[in-house]
């Protein structure tokens, strides 16, 4: 057995707090004789697009699979496969000071809400079940053209998730993720229902 194979990756990491994600080990994945090791990822099933990938292992191995991902060369992690999606990827790796190896994070655009492009479906991502709301109303008043207030939040998923414009991504490991519609309309048509019938408030109390 390699010196690479019987490395075990840390469980602390702070790369994992840009998506408030605090990763355990799913699977490794090898690469040019070094291996690399999975800590979560998110796989939109409609597109088969890679959103959110999390990796730790030398610094060759994760950089190797970096690049394998963006050179379109599909790779296997956990009986997942992981494909690029098309556009733009953000980048985060950070050195683990007792271990000495990478920790990678991989976010693709329209998860990072200082990166995703207004009119295009983006996705949320947390550690659990529990939506994080001051960043789901963030991104949302980035990706529509409407009127949005932070008190809104809870009852504005409770709606997107009932109407199906927040939908839950189910090939994911380590990570919570969903999809979210940028139909500027959609939403407008649903806070206007909700303002009519009392639900969403225009005044904070």
């Amino acid at each position: 057995m390699s010196s690479a194979s019987r490395v075990k990756p840390p469980r602390e990491t702070t790369s994992g707090s840009c998506v408030g994600v605090s990763p355990e080990m799913i699977g490794s994945v090898s690469f040019g004789g070094l291996r690399a090791y999975g800590l979560g990822y998110a796989v939109d099933p409609d597109t088969e697009a890679t959103i959110y990938l999390s990796l730790v292992g030398y610094r060759t191995a994760v950089r190797g699979v970096w690049a394998a991902l963006m050179d379109n060369r599909a790779i296997e992690l956990s009986n997942q496969v992981l494909r690029r999606a098309e556009g733009a990827y953000v980048s985060k790796t950070v050195q683990l000071p007792e271990s000495g190896l990478d920790h990678m994070v991989l976010l693709y655009h329209q998860a990072a809400i200082l990166h995703l492009e207004a009119g295009e479906a983006f996705y949320v991502l947390h550690q659990n079940e529990t939506p994080p709301l001051e960043r789901f109303v963030g991104m949302l008043d980035r990706a529509t053209a409407v009127p949005l207030l932070k008190n809104w939040g809870a009852q504005l998923w409770k709606q997107g998730m009932k109407t199906k414009l927040i939908e839950p991504l189910s090939d994911t490991r380590g990570v919570e993720a969903w999809r979210v519609s940028a139909d500027s309309e959609l939403w407008l048509a649903l806070i206007e229902k909700g303002i009519q019938r009392g639900t969403l408030k225009t005044i904070v109390e």
